[in-house]
């Protein structure tokens, strides 16, 4: 039931948002971040490649009332990672892209959001010396998301202003291929900024 709200509130919101008589807001969203994956799908002396995890590079807008603290905010990801190792040598890689809809509170120089996000194309490719390679295709996934921002750089209001912050993110998803169930769940730690 949780889940069933949960999904309903980026367009309960965005109904809310627009059928006020106030003047709307769209401002450009930039962040690029770090994603701590879940469940381990390559393990090396060096690093791992997880499901979910890797290096995060985003845009997207938000969209808010003039004089509101909420703010509905729709972002694109990609989401990449890359390990190498020895005997034999390769290479591990994955990529997916994320679309997040979410609903965001803002109050002095704290934001705090939830919302959907959906995997789009998540793929993890093994390369063996150029010899062998394969790709594993995983079905698109969603999941829940829950965002904090602390606003380091600001002008205006902490709602409708121009904004610098850094965040931390909590992602919980499962990937799947052929009945097989993978945790991508994530924590990523985020440097935005809203203009």
């Amino acid at each position: 039931m949780l889940r069933n709200f949960l999904y309903a509130v980026p367009f309960l919101s965005l109904a809310v948002l627009f059928t006020s008589p106030a003047q709307a807001e769209i401002k450009p969203i930039l962040t690029a971040g770090l994603e701590l994956g879940g469940e381990d799908l390559v393990t090396t002396s060096k690093s791992d490649l997880t499901a979910g995890g890797g290096i995060s590079l985003g845009a997207g807008l938000s969209f808010s009332a003039t004089d509101s603290s909420l703010s509905l905010r729709a972002l694109i990801y990609y989401l990449f990672d890359t390990v190498e190792f020895t005997s034999p040598d390769g290479e591990a890689s994955s990529d997916a892209f994320p679309i997040e809809l979410g609903l965001f509170n803002s109050w002095d120089k704290h934001e705090i959001g939830a919302g959907l996000s959906y995997h789009l194309n998540p793929s993890h490719e093994l390369e063996f010396s150029n010899i062998a390679s394969g790709t594993v295709d995983f079905e698109d996934a969603s999941g829940l998301f829950l965002q904090y921002n602390y606003i380091f750089s600001q002008t205006g209001s902490s709602s409708n202003g121009n904004n610098t912050y850094v965040g931390i993110k909590y992602t919980a998803m499962d990937y799947e291929v052929d009945n097989f169930i993978f945790d991508a769940s994530s924590f990523g730690i985020y440097l935005g900024t809203r203009f």
